[in-house]
């Protein structure tokens, strides 16, 4: 006869066993989620997006072994999707091939708006196609498509949400590449106005170290085309009498800077000399400001 119960001694340590696994288990999946998104390629260094792509598909391989996976991104110029990465390679025609069929049915339009795992069948029959929007709260940046045979097992629920969370870790670290690129092409382009400019503009550190100036400056003021700006400072353009009064100015600018008063940007108007050129030395007109940004303060001068 069998005295076991539901509420036997028996069971109970049985259920307690299998809470137990299940709580470790959810603590190992809490505990990979939050590893997801820690990209660790540096977004603001890169001039294109494949390195962030390549890591996120390694991710992706931690959680489910797809035959292939490809990464579309949207290109900026004209919208289209644009086969970015694949691998392997060789799988490159069938997912374009198996993309403008899931385009035509309009299955392709119901993953962008799902924003989650969709599962489909290949056209063939032999394969499963899982589907994921690469998109923010701002825009769709992308598509990601896995690859896998129909032989194979469903993906559970709990992997779906983990690679669901991978790939809107991707979505954004790709906007956040985008924001980067427009920011270094809009510098790039203001540097090149700046340097059209018929005045020399430059912008030193705390310490006179000059850190960015327009072509115009070095032609100017007599250096070689080669000359390293991080070695000059603003003092080595200018005569050893004008040096000092550069350097008072600079000092009375940090003063006001640091107080946070007057409330206008602090400015000084020198009336200085130049260094010695092949031309002799000139005088030179320096308009001082003291400016704020993220990094902290810097100089910036106009000399004319």
């Amino acid at each position: 006869m069998n005295n076991e119960t539901p509420f036997s001694q028996a069971n109970l340590k049985a259920r307690l066993r299998s809470l137990e696994e299940q709580a470790r288990f959810t603590l190992d999946v809490l505990e990979m989620a939050s590893t997801l998104g820690d990209f660790q390629t540096s977004i603001n260094k890169l001039h294109e997006p494949s390195s962030l792509l390549r890591e996120a598909m390694e991710r992706v391989e931690e959680l489910v072994r797809f035959s292939a996976t490809a990464f579309y991104l949207v290109d900026e110029s004209s919208s289209d999707f644009s086969l970015a990465l694949c691998a392997p390679d060789t799988y490159g025609a069938m997912v374009d091939d198996e993309l403008e069929h899931l385009i035509e049915t309009g299955v392709f339009a119901l993953a962008l708006r799902e924003n989650r795992p969709i599962t489909v069948y290949s056209r063939d029959n032999n394969h499963r196609l899982v589907l994921h929007a690469l998109a923010t709260s701002s825009r769709t940046r992308g598509m990601f498509v896995g690859i896998m045979p129909r032989s194979e097992r469903n993906l559970s629920g709990i992997l779906l949400s983990l690679l669901s969370i991978t790939l809107k870790h991707c979505a954004n670290a790709i906007e956040s590449f985008e924001l980067y690129r427009l920011f270094r092409e809009n510098e790039a382009l203001q540097r090149a106005r700046l340097d059209q400019l018929p005045v020399g503009i430059v912008d030193a550190a705390p310490d006179g170290a000059i850190l960015s100036a327009t072509g115009a400056l070095m032609q100017q003021f007599g250096f070689a085309a080669e000359t390293s700006l991080s070695s000059l400072t603003l003092a080595d353009l200018l005569c050893p009498a004008s040096q000092k009064q550069l350097q008072e100015a600079m000092q009375n600018l940090l003063a006001s800077g640091e107080t946070g008063s007057p409330p206008q940007i602090p400015h000084r108007r020198l009336s200085l000399t130049s260094r010695e050129t092949s031309q002799g030395a000139f005088p030179v007109v320096l308009h001082l400001t003291l400016q704020h940004d993220a990094s902290g303060s810097f100089f910036r001068a106009v000399l004319a």
